[in-house]
């Protein structure tokens, strides 16, 4: 594979880039865990754990948050970054040192992939200069070190990838780099949705450029094909996400504080504003959270882009095209930031769910950084690495002092975590944001440990609860039914079954728990939580693409081409 074969020859600059990064993660591998804003991602990849060790997968309903009511996290948020901090998990890491990793791997390898994608263009050199401008953005430290954000800086680490592997395939053709294009893809859809909905535009963008650039317009079609595929693949989770939106509160993430209106930064705070702060994105000019794109870093991709622009309109030197392009993508996004551009998100309503117009800034970084590795081009061989060395120097020395955490707790370990006050913090942390419609009232309180009667004489034993499951023996006294309420969110589908029996279940009640009416005598009660039709087909659409996959890899493995 490309990375490998790259490796043995750009070992020196792969190396250099390691010891570069260093600034960037060395708070991520002091012992304990540090504040942040996102504070149960402990939470989620336990969740995650729990799943996989039950065999419910694909993940979807996670048993302890929603307050203890479980609810379908892993059906609607992003998946990828705690897939992979469960295969961690098999080293026996702890899930503070998990998410930490997870966190410095999005910035690795982020800056690996953009190195990478930049060589192409500029050489050995201007791949590192992008990778160092990448790794020490601003807007990447706020991510890891200020929101916690895992899920969205790992989408960062595909944006490359994606260019990468498009650009490669429409020049080579190769299997490999259809395979890239295809996996990359299907990872930024994996890691965060709504990067997937900014970037996905972009990077069809790019694959247009290219084809126009090479003359291969007719593979068009194999384009295409990527991009159906790498969602094909993403299916068993973008289908019901999508699909299955309207059984959750999904209006709280786009109304009140989520309205997209209240989060424009100003001028200032894009770029004259060196402050970092570590409170929240504050409705108005006031916040307490670094929007900057980074003093260099703009001042960079202007030079570069402008002078570009006036060099190509008096010598008409193609090869500049692709910088130009770049510094457009750019232009845009920035402009997408300010609130100049509300009537672009008034005008397409699929954008407030965004929430942030700030989110743009991960674009803005990554084509900033492209645009920084192609900067010095414009000098002679003789100045180039003098001023690529002096822009690495001068990028890390502004910016390495935001890569640390607001606080760091030494002594704070998955048993403090994910127990007492803070077990109760965790589980009700971010209740809102999948809440099922069903539920009249947000839970103040953590969930009762068990079921229990409502209605009639009866006792309860044996309670016990898996991530997709759930049991209990019941003595039911007298002539009359009892009626009994589980401590678990009705949701589609939970199926209930009274002696291996299928029953009918109510949840017209506050927080809208599953409720059964069980007759008289002794009775085991179960409940499993099953696939509604839209997940099947998603589940299998997903197997079938990869089947194919497969298949196109055995039948193609020793052609050149596909």
């Amino acid at each position: 594979m490309f990375l490998n074969q790259n490796f043995k020859k750009n070992w020196l600059f792969l190396t250099i880039l390691m010891l570069l990064s260093l600034p960037a993660i060395f708070n991520l591998f002091r012992s304990g865990y540090f504040s942040m804003h996102d504070d149960i991602q402990v939470m989620r990849l336990y969740q995650m754990e729990k799943c996989f060790l039950d065999g419910q997968i694909p993940c979807r309903w996670v048993p302890d948050m929603g307050a203890g009511y479980g609810y379908p996290l892993f059906n609607f948020y992003s998946v990828f970054p705690y897939y992979l901090g469960a295969f961690f998990r098999l080293f026996s890491l702890s899930f503070t040192t998990i998410i930490k990793i997870l966190f410095a791997l999005s910035l690795l390898l982020s800056g690996i992939f953009v190195y990478f994608l930049a060589k192409e263009f500029f050489g050995d050199f201007g791949g590192l200069v992008a990778a160092v401008f990448y790794i020490f953005a601003p807007y990447h430290a706020v991510d890891i070190y200020v929101r916690g954000a895992l899920a969205e800086s790992w989408a960062f680490v595909f944006f490359p990838l994606i260019f990468w592997g498009i650009y490669k395939f429409i020049e080579k053709g190769g299997l490999s780099e259809f395979l890239i294009s295809i996996f990359s893809l299907m990872g930024l859809i994996l890691s965060h949705n709504l990067m997937t909905l900014l970037f996905m535009p972009i990077a069809f963008l790019w694959a247009v450029f290219w084809l126009q650039i090479k003359k291969k317009k007719k593979i068009l079609w194999k384009i295409l094909l990527i991009f159906l595929w790498s969602i094909s693949l993403s299916s068993f989770y973008l289908f019901p996400s999508f699909f299955e939106k309207s059984l959750v509160n999904i209006e709280s993430l786009v109304s009140d504080y989520y309205n997209f209106r209240n989060h424009f930064p100003t001028i200032k705070q894009l770029f004259f504003d060196r402050s970092f702060g570590y409170g929240p994105s504050r409705i108005g000019p006031f916040d307490d959270m670094s929007f900057q794109i980074g003093l260099v870093h703009w001042v960079i991709a202007i030079i570069t882009g402008i002078t570009a622009i006036l060099i190509y309109l008096r010598k008409k030197r193609q090869e500049l095209s692709l910088l130009i392009f770049v510094f457009f993508i750019w232009c845009f996004s920035v402009f997408m930031t300010h609130s100049k551009s509300v009537f672009i998100w008034e005008r397409f309503s699929v954008l407030s769910f965004i929430q942030f117009p700030w989110r743009f800034l991960g674009i803005v970084m990554f084509v900033g950084s492209f645009l920084a590795g192609g900067f010095a081009n414009f000098f002679s061989e003789s100045k180039k690495r003098f001023l690529l060395t002096l822009l690495i120097i001068i990028t890390i020395l502004l910016n390495f002092n935001y890569f640390k955490p607001e606080k760091f707790y030494s002594q704070k370990t998955d048993q403090i975590i994910l127990s007492g006050e803070s077990w109760k913090i965790q589980s009700m942390g971010a209740i809102l944001d999948y809440l099922p419609k069903k539920v009249k009232e947000v839970p103040k309180e953590l969930a009762p440990e068990a079921p229990w009667v409502i209605e009639g004489e009866a006792l309860i034993t044996e309670y016990r609860k898996r991530s997709d499951f759930w049991r209990f023996t019941i003595d039911v006294s007298g002539k009359s039914e009892a009626k009994v309420r589980v401590p678990v969110f009705d949701f589609p589908r939970w199926e209930v079954l009274i002696d291996q029996k299928p029953t009918a279940v109510n949840s017209d009640n506050l927080y809208a728990n599953i409720e059964i009416n069980i007759p008289p005598g002794k009775h085991t009660v179960v409940g499993w939580f099953k696939n509604t039709p839209i997940r099947e087909i998603a589940n299998f659409i997903t197997l079938f693409s990869f089947f194919c996959l497969i298949l196109l890899i055995i039948f193609k493995n020793n052609a050149k081409t596909i």
